[in-house]
């Protein structure tokens, strides 16, 4: 008589290892519906547009991987014969940084992922857009902070490595990928700290030039700049003027700074909209919305109106209606939506960015 034991649930070793937290594949759905599942499960990412296909499905899986400080994406695609687009949003959730590395699969019947193109820089607040037939993408998103090179890094968007620092990302990123599934918990603190590092240390050469083209002294002028308007918000004397006095700078030279960002008043603007935007996605917060916008300097409700429609794509009423969890994410209105496999990499970007 054969006897077998099966061990209950509180017998079973617990896995010290770390878990990827979405598994996303459209095989589960019709062929016709495909593409569209995979566009709706990048919502809140990118908008995508299925271009040219010889055929009617679009057999896609995705697996990501939560690193609590940054994410990893693995997005494999049916490939040749299917074209696809993909656009940044025009209103962006988040501001995140991220290297993108095409791959393809080698001939040997191991199928293992190789390098189809150099890897490149891209920043989801920032315009991009990519027709593409690749069998697959490896995404790393970094929040924009964490290398502390935020200056340097807006002039970077959209940049390509190529040559040998191309070749050592795009190694490790192909490293990173074939690796996490064996990481253990433990360890993950060391591989994000050496991701980091290595990242930054990557990126070097191509901010030597960048600074060499653009005088060092105005890139720390301009993170001088950005954190003195953030401390002073809420000061209805902000002005290009108050700015350059206590920096010491003329106009044209502060004008300069923030050309790129559409002007120094504009550049306040977004900010004090910005921050009246998150009190009234704060359902914690119940002051009507005149008080609201006049704390962050909009004396006018109709020039508010204006504003906050034109920066955000809604109207401040409409931002109150969505509601906030106060963890800097947006609450469902109506039946929530189950996710197939835990929350989807909209919700876990806007997570990274709390």
């Amino acid at each position: 008589m054969n006897c077998s034991y099966s061990p209950t649930a509180s017998e079973r070793p617990v896995s010290d290892k770390l878990a990827c937290s979405v598994d996303f594949s459209t095989l589960e759905f019709p062929a016709r519906d495909q593409f569209d599942a995979f566009r709706d499960a990048h919502i809140d990412v990118a908008d995508g547009e299925l271009v040219s296909s010889d055929v009617p499905s679009f057999p896609t899986r995705q697996i990501v991987w939560d690193l609590h400080t940054m994410i990893f994406s693995y997005i494999r695609f049916p490939g040749h014969g299917t074209t696809h687009r993909w656009t940044h949003l025009k209103r962006p959730k988040v501001d995140h940084w991220y290297l993108l590395l095409p791959f393809q699969f080698e001939d040997s019947g191991e199928r293992e992922e190789r390098a189809a193109a150099s890897p490149s820089l891209h920043c989801l607040a920032k315009p991009f857009r990519i027709e593409t037939c690749s069998e697959g993408y490896m995404v790393l998103f970094i929040p924009r902070d964490i290398l502390g090179l935020t200056p340097v890094l807006d002039q970077m968007a959209n940049a390509r490595f190529d040559g040998g620092i191309g070749s050592i990302l795009a190694d490790y990123l192909l490293l990173l990928n074939r690796s996490l599934p064996e990481v253990r918990l433990t360890e993950l603190p060391a591989v994000l700290e050496a991701t980091r590092s290595l990242v930054a240390a990557c990126m070097a050469p191509s901010m030597e030039r960048l600074v060499n083209a653009r005088n060092p002294i105005d890139m720390t002028l301009l993170e001088r700049a950005r954190v003195l308007i953030g401390s002073r918000l809420l000061d209805r004397e902000l002005s290009p003027d108050s700015i350059c006095r206590e920096l010491h700078v003329s106009r044209s030279r502060l004008y300069r700074l923030f050309e790129p960002a559409g002007g120094v008043y504009a550049y306040i603007r977004r900010q004090r909209l910005m921050q009246a935007r998150d009190a009234l996605l704060d359902n914690m917060d119940m002051r009507p919305v005149g008080q609201i916008a006049e704390k962050w300097g909009f004396i006018d409700p109709s020039g508010f109106s204006r504003s906050f429609k034109h920066e955000f794509g809604m109207s401040p009423k409409e931002a109150r209606m969505m509601g906030w969890d106060g963890n800097g994410r947006v609450l469902p209105q109506g039946p929530s939506k189950q996710h197939l496999e835990g929350p989807s990499l909209g919700e876990m970007l806007c997570a990274l960015a709390a």
